[in-house]
């Protein structure tokens, strides 16, 4: 496992795929035992013209980092020399994460028709879960307005339940009376359909969980009838948090809802200025200066 196994599997298979797609063919050829520092040297320039991203790049040198370890502890290689070079320097970049504002979403909500989907995204963009976490549920995760975040739908090589991403995604959000009664009365149409009602049917999808492909097809085909820009599922997330903190959430408690380990993760990532974050700040600014020269 060369030191990954503590990793959710869906991250591995990516570290094993980049590894193989940006380490092994640059070696190709190569003995590792002949490979010299001047060597990892030029890989690492190499893969910095690529001006990939920062996250990248650490993973990247991460996994080969775990492998050329694994090389000195069982194979007898000498020395780890890629971790003498150490990791890649971190550069400056500009963070372009788009959202919806409430104002955004009720338009995009508009252009979609199936009420199942229309509750999907709605769920999405007033709770915040990630959109895995949204197709995991099932209707014994909700208990009055509570939803229980303990599973994760993974869709790299098929669709399967898996455990959250860590610790601190295992949380319990509270959701409002409008969307409580709405997936209430979404659970009487799956009874209906299905006949059964001890049959614990996922929230979004009944029988089985709704796939990835269909609700981005639905997603585009809703941008598209109400002429508002597409976002990703996992921005209808980051749409939560910027509406929470513009609306005066504490930002721990967003971050807690948010299932993050880290206050500074919640702030780095999701929450956003818009523009009347920044008339707020000119009109502060703007009061500021007026006192001053009314005092001199």
């Amino acid at each position: 496992e060369l030191g990954t196994s503590h990793l959710k599997k869906q991250t591995l298979e990516t570290f094993w795929k980049n590894f193989n797609l940006h380490v092994m063919p640059y070696f190709k050829g190569f003995d590792i035992f002949e490979l010299t520092k001047l060597d990892y040297l030029k890989w690492k320039n190499t893969i910095i013209s690529m001006n990939y991203s920062n996250s990248f790049n650490n993973n990247l040198y991460v996994c080969f980092n775990q492998f050329i370890q694994f090389c000195c502890d069982y194979l007898d290689l000498s020395c780890n020399y890629l971790k003498e070079i150490g990791n890649f320097k971190r550069k400056y970049e500009l963070k372009k994460y788009d959202y919806y504002t409430l104002d955004e979403f009720n338009l995009f909500i508009s252009g979609v028709d199936d009420y199942m989907y229309k509750l999907f995204f709605t769920f999405l963009f007033f709770t915040g879960a990630r959109p895995g976490e949204a197709m995991a549920l099932k209707f014994s995760d909700l208990i009055g307005n509570y939803i229980y975040i303990n599973h994760n739908l993974t869709t790299k090589g098929g669709r399967e339940l898996d455990t959250p991403k860590n610790i601190s995604s295992y949380r319990e959000i509270v959701i409002d009376d409008y969307l409580v009664n709405e997936l209430c009365n979404l659970k009487e149409y799956y009874i209906n359909l299905y006949g059964d009602e001890c049959f614990d049917y996922y929230i979004f999808g009944g029988i089985k969980p709704l796939a990835p492909t269909t609700i981005n097809r639905v997603k585009l085909k809703a941008c598209s009838k109400a002429n508002i820009r597409t976002i990703t599922l996992h921005q209808f997330r980051h749409s939560h948090a910027t509406l929470l903190v513009n609306e005066g959430i504490p930002i721990n408690d967003v971050s807690k809802r948010l299932g993050h380990s880290k206050i500074s993760t919640t702030l780095d990532i999701y929450v956003h200025c818009n523009l009347e974050q920044e008339k707020r700040v000119l009109s502060t600014l703007n009061s500021l200066r007026l006192n001053i020269l009314e005092k001199i």
